[in-house]
């Protein structure tokens, strides 16, 4: 291989590595695996201060009881 194709391999390689590790800073994810799990990281997420915690919404299933006695009641 000559110069410029070495400098050119380099800048791909690079450019993609510089490309994943922004990707893995900027993540919000608690468990993070990459490259064929050849990367492994389980990290606590720092939360800003102006940054709300959102609760999950939980959901449950109505009862077809309920609809009914509701639906009578109209």
């Amino acid at each position: 291989m000559t110069g410029p194709e070495w400098v050119a391999l380099i800048a791909v390689i690079g450019s993609t590595c510089s490309g994943i590790l922004t990707t893995l800073f900027h993540s919000r994810c608690s468990k993070i695996r990459c490259c064929w799990d050849c990367i492994n990281c389980d990290r606590e997420i720092i939360h800003e201060k102006d940054e709300q915690v959102v609760q999950p919404v939980l959901a449950r299933e109505v009862p077809a009881q309920e609809n009914e006695n509701e639906n009578n009641n109209n």
